[in-house]
Parts: C-alpha cells; structure tokens; sequence
C-alpha cells in the first residue's frame, strides 16, 4: 500500500462490496459525492468511486414508478474493485471534516477522506455549481442522457414529492419550515396559474412526481399540462435542470435541480432553506397563494417566454 491520500463519498453500509443496504435517496445521496468531488479537484487527489447500486423495499412497496435501486445510473472511472476494497479497509479513514489537517501529517499509510451525509447541505459546494455539473454529467450513463434529449424544455416545471412524504396537518405547520412533507396541490396550481397570466399565454407545464396519477388529477386535468419521466431519477433531474423555470417541492431533489440549472425557482412560504444562486443571477424565492409576482421574476419570465 502506498502514502497516498484519497478521497471517498460513503452513501450508506456495506458499500465496499459493491452494492449497499438501503439508504437515503439521490438528492441527498450527492452531497457527500459533491463535496468529495470539490475537494479532490482543489487538491488534486485520487478518488475512490462511489457505491452507488443499492437493495430498499419502499419503493416497491410504495409501487413508485423509479424503484430507486442506482444500480445503473453512473459510471465512474476512478478507483474500484480490489484496490478499492483494500483501501476501504486497510486505509486510515479520516472524517473531511480534519482532512487539511491530516493532509498535512506524514504517514506510511493511505489516508482515505471520507464524506458522508448532508454536511450543511449546498454551503460547503455553493460556489463549485460548475465543477459539480460538469462532473455530474461525466458519470452519468449515456442511455439516460438520451433520454432526456427528448424532453421539450419549453414550459414551466413542476415537481411534486409524494412517495415517502408525509402529509402535513396544515399550511402552518409548513410555513414553519417542515421538509420532507407533501406541499398542497392547490398551492401548485395557483403558482401555474398566476405564472401563466404573467407571461400572457397557457404555456405548457411538465409535471415530475412520484404520485399517482389519482394523487395528482386535479393538476393534470390543467390545460396543457402533461407528465414527464424519462426512466429514472437522474434523468429526471437533468431534465428538469434544463427547465425555463422550476416550482418546486420541499425536497433537496428540487434544490438539485435548481443548483444545476439557475433558473427561475419558486418554493412554498417558509421552504425556501438556501440561497443557492449569486446576487444578479435568477429568481429564487417564495411565493404565496395569490402573491403578486415580484418585478424580476415577470422580467424574466417575459425574457424566456416571449
């Protein structure tokens, strides 16, 4: 074994083997991916590849339509197979948090930096949005890019979490702050609405969501309103980067897809966590029910739309 140092983004157990158990879901599971990828990059280090392929039952159970295994999602070209298992076990792990530190101290060892969970979210990655997503799109397999070629991104967004989320008592208990909880259909629909006056014209609007077709028929009834996957999370994720403009769900999937794309994005009262973009760049911000649409968001709406 050598004296290198590298770096590791652990996404849940028994993840030197090649699959893992369980875990959290691909918006959550990219944070400790990016932060690795950031720091690897401003330190020229090795990086070991991530364990992507995972076993859960709640997806199934739940009869969602991606059963979230990412067995087929990425393909990184890093280091794997057995070099990875030794390092995995043979290494000195060392928390990213002391990393520069441990940087600095010789050792006969390889030193592995592990990354793992949410770690502050987007603040350690706000200003690496470029490295991320030129990485980002590097591993993803190509089959799930062509997919997403197809998507006509000429319209407003949506995405709705249901699946695993939970339904909120009321509105207050969500303009506390409460994440991982359904948002109101009817908010969504009013956003669409009050979106669509201001750019003068019905344009048509993609729906992203986990639910059913039961769950989401007073928004799909909507004039020019249609439902988009494209076979799996990521790709999903790609296309709604791509969006002109994003109304999103208390989840950190939306928050990804704003990361990635800076554009437009408007969240429900007292769910807006982060600012993600740079002074001058898109709109992000909260919009009530029959909230007027601030200035700048009408600008650049009409920008795009007209």
């Amino acid at each position: 074994m050598d004296s290198s140092v590298y770096t590791f983004a652990s996404l849940s157990s028994g993840e030197s083997f090649g699959f893992r158990l369980g875990g959290p879901g691909l918006g959550n599971l990219l944070f400790p991916w990016a932060r690795s990828v950031a720091f690897a990059k401003k330190h020229n280090l090795k990086r070991i590849n991530s364990t992507w392929k995972t076993i859960k039952l709640g997806p199934i159970l739940r009869g969602e339509f991606d059963k979230r295994f990412y067995n087929d999602l990425f393909e990184e070209r890093e280091i794997g197979g057995l070099k990875k298992f030794l390092l995995l076990h043979l290494a000195e792990k060392v928390d990213e948090n002391h990393a520069i530190e441990a940087m600095k101290e010789k050792s006969l060892r390889p030193k592995v930096i592990v990354f793992k969970g949410l770690e502050r979210s987007f603040h350690p990655i706000l200003k690496d949005h470029s490295i991320i997503k030129k990485e980002l799109l590097k591993i993803v397999m190509p089959h799930h890019k062509r997919a997403v070629e197809s998507f006509e991104a000429d319209g407003i967004s949506v995405h709705i979490r249901m699946g695993d989320f939970a339904i909120a008592p009321n509105d207050a208990f969500l303009r506390e702050g409460r994440w991982n909880y359904r948002l109101p259909l009817k908010w969504y629909i009013n956003v669409i609405e009050n979106l669509r006056k201001a750019i003068g014209s019905d344009v048509p609007v993609n729906i992203f969501s986990d639910g059913t077709d039961e769950e989401l028929k007073d928004i799909l009834s909507l004039p020019g309103t249609k439902r988009c996957f494209y076979g799996s999370a990521i790709a999903d994720l790609l296309a709604l980067s791509k969006s002109p403009v994003l109304v999103a769900s208390a989840s950190t999937f939306s928050m990804w897809a704003s990361y990635l794309g800076r554009m437009p994005v408007i969240w429900y009262p007292g769910l807006h966590r982060l600012k993600l973009y740079d002074k001058g760049e898109s709109f992000e911000g909260t919009l009530d029910y029959d909230e007027i649409l601030p200035e700048s968001l009408v600008f650049q709406l009409k920008t795009k739309f007209l």
